[in-house]
């Protein structure tokens, strides 16, 4: 999503140049001095506060109509079968991991007061509580491979603002949206237990909420009023949050649902901030 600046990942040449993500690469220690597994360590720090949003290389085109079987008597059809992940972009993706290994906390929000629309600058510190990959392009468009003739598979996380009032339904801030992938070299990082990542970037405090009907009238009526008409104190937290990836073929330039476990992660932070009405 952002303008040109350098940006290097452990392991990364030197050099390589992405949209406007500058990533710092921390000091690290050898295996004879201390066990890396045994001590939280920040192996690196993304700054994407002046990335700008990039177009997609090759947009995918739009899914063939689906053949259907003639019809036939439903008493001699054998059982359905079950849904592949891979099949016309459809299948079940189930459950939610009870133990994500991402763990995520708030390091800084800049202030504890704002207006509603107010930009404001975040740091976010993304870790792992056992081996696992995470994204770190701002940008699908550099998750695609140089060559066009090469397939990918990737898979989003989000980075969210959570607040929280008591008398209403919990709204997000959206943060980041993070890329990659392992076709794409140097788009994901490796953490190890007590490895760790911080995350840099800019946001609006505003939100918006679903069109009215979207939730039976019982549900609706907890869902926070927009315009804001009074000051509201929120209890925020920031989440981390990936669900299923997409797999884009290369020959026939369409993408596909990838299933995966959800994964869901937040700071538990009890951080108050107050949100004030524009006209105030």
């Amino acid at each position: 999503m952002w303008p040109n600046s350098h940006f290097m990942t452990r392991g990364a040449q030197e050099g390589e140049r992405f949209s406007g993500v500058r990533c710092k690469d921390e000091e690290t220690f050898s295996s004879s001095e201390v066990p890396r597994v045994a001590q939280a360590q920040k192996v690196a720090a993304y700054d994407f506060t002046d990335a700008k949003p990039l177009e997609r290389l090759r947009p995918p085109l739009p899914s063939p109509p689906r053949k259907y079987p003639p019809k036939r008597d439903p008493s001699h059809l054998p059982p359905p079968p079950k849904p592949a992940a891979d099949e016309n972009g459809e299948g079940a993706c189930g459950g939610v991991l009870q133990n994500p290994p991402i763990i995520v906390s708030l390091v800084s929000l800049g202030r504890d007061s704002y207006t509603f629309g107010d930009e404001f600058t975040f740091v976010v510190k993304l870790g792992a509580s056992r081996a696992t990959t995470v994204p770190v392009r701002a940008s699908l468009a550099e998750v695609e491979p140089v060559d066009p003739s090469k397939s990918c598979e990737w898979r989003p996380l989000g980075i969210s603002l959570g607040l929280r009032d008591p008398k209403y339904r919990s709204t997000r801030v959206w943060f980041l949206r993070l890329y990659g992938s392992k076709d794409t070299p140097g788009s994901e990082i490796d953490l190890k237990p007590g490895e760790w990542i911080e995350l840099k970037g800019k946001a609006k405090m505003e939100w918006s909420n679903p069109p009215h009907g979207t939730f039976p009238p019982d549900v609706e009526r907890y869902v926070l009023p927009l315009r804001l008409r009074q000051p509201r104190e929120f209890i925020v937290s920031v989440w981390a949050s990936r669900w299923e990836g997409y797999r884009f073929n290369a020959a026939t330039r369409q993408e596909i649902r990838v299933c995966h476990v959800a994964e869901q992660s937040s700071s538990g932070d009890e951080v108050r901030v107050t949100v004030k009405p524009k006209n105030l």
